[in-house]
């Protein structure tokens, strides 16, 4: 599998300096010359020459693994320390691990935000337009040195539109497990494993969790398993969809579902922007099905918790409001709402607008008993 990731990604021999890498070590000392000093004697130039540099060596600037590095950052990722919750709150800072995923799971980078089509993080670096608005960003927007470093670039990238496939936080997933189920060997059924976020950060705990995972998308499942594969405590994988999957006697069900049209990940009829056309649909095909199962597969204690929020889609103006519903429709299966935690989220400010500034911004774990 590994072979098969570098061919996806483009990598050369001569591109693997270490296990962990990103293919422009070669051009760092180049890339340290262009400062704020002489981008602000010659912008245009300085972008050019930026830009001329990444088109030669050609890869998406993200980290890179071999087999031999994947299996230590694993390790590293599972003695790293991390913010928990408290006061039904987890603090930011929880961004361990996301590096794993971005490499392991290269269909993440080529799925459509909001089903737009070629704006994906992959999409936007071979564009030569984004490409060098993103470049912009590095040294307008950014102090310090290693302006224009491959992590630099890829965070200005996201900037570039604003939408982007994310991956849910490995760490998160680890401190709001370890918060609602705190017993040994639980049993963890995650409805929607979606790019591993959920799968690593659960696996890691020291509370030995049994993992399941479901995804019907097929490239998801082969990566999943491949990063299973390398796990100290692997879960069990399956390929399946939520509304037909029935679990048996879990003690927590944890996911964060897919949006019936905010993201296309694949043209499979088991996607949920491809079965169900409107939100209706998506409510009685999907969420009250999968609600269904958890709610039979759940053990007396067990609890049953979401990571949703209320979405803008290309479609229309107005945003779909999700969460109210959502609660109501696991009401009406029979289950009682329990509170919510609060995952932060940074914020960032627009240029000269002072409301922003300060203000909390969050998307809730929407917590349900039996």
């Amino acid at each position: 599998m590994i072979n098969e990731l570098h061919e996806i990604w483009n990598i050369k021999t001569h591109h693997q300096v270490s296990d962990i890498f990103t293919g422009y070590e070669s051009v760092y000392k180049q890339l340290d010359t262009f400062t704020k000093e002489v981008y602000d004697k010659d912008p245009a130039g300085t972008i050019d020459s930026v830009f001329d540099i990444y088109r030669d060596i050609g890869l998406v600037p993200i980290i890179y693994f071999t087999e031999a590095g994947l299996i230590t950052a694993i390790r590293d990722f599972a003695s790293t320390t991390y913010h928990g919750v408290k006061k039904d709150r987890i603090g930011l800072g929880n961004n361990r691990g996301q590096e794993i995923s971005r490499f392991l799971f290269p269909n993440m980078m080529t799925a459509e935000p909001k089903g737009r089509g070629s704006n994906s993080l992959k999409d936007r670096f071979f564009d030569d337009a984004k490409l060098k608005r993103a470049i912009r960003i590095c040294f307008e927007f950014r102090d310090g040195t290693h302006l224009v470093y491959p992590t630099a670039m890829r965070r200005a990238l996201e900037l570039v539109t604003g939408e982007n496939i994310q991956n849910f936080k490995p760490l998160n997933a680890r401190a709001i497990v370890e918060h609602l189920c705190p017993v040994m060997w639980g049993r963890i059924y995650d409805y929607s494993a979606g790019y591993g976020g959920r799968l690593l950060g659960i696996t890691s705990s020291n509370m030995r969790y049994n993992y399941t995972g479901i995804d019907p998308n097929t490239d998801t499942i082969k990566y999943l398993n491949y990063l299973n594969t390398l796990l100290d405590n692997p879960g069990t994988i399956v390929q399946s969809v939520s509304e037909e999957y029935e679990p048996e006697d879990i003690d927590l069900a944890f996911s964060s579902p897919p949006y019936f049209n905010l993201e296309k990940y694949s043209d499979e009829d088991t996607q949920c922007m491809v079965r169900y056309r409107t939100l209706d649909e998506w409510f009685s095909g999907y969420v009250e099905p999968t609600m269904e199962n958890i709610h039979r597969g759940l053990n007396k204690q067990g609890l049953f918790a979401t990571n949703i929020a209320d979405y803008k889609s290309y479609d229309r103006k107005e945003p779909y409001e999700v969460c109210n519903r959502w609660i109501q429709t696991a009401e009406n299966v029979g289950f009682r709402f329990n509170g919510m935690i609060k995952m932060m989220l940074n914020t960032r400010p627009g240029v000269g607008n002072d409301k922003l500034e300060g203000r909390e911004k969050y998307e809730g774990v929407y917590v349900f008993t039996k």
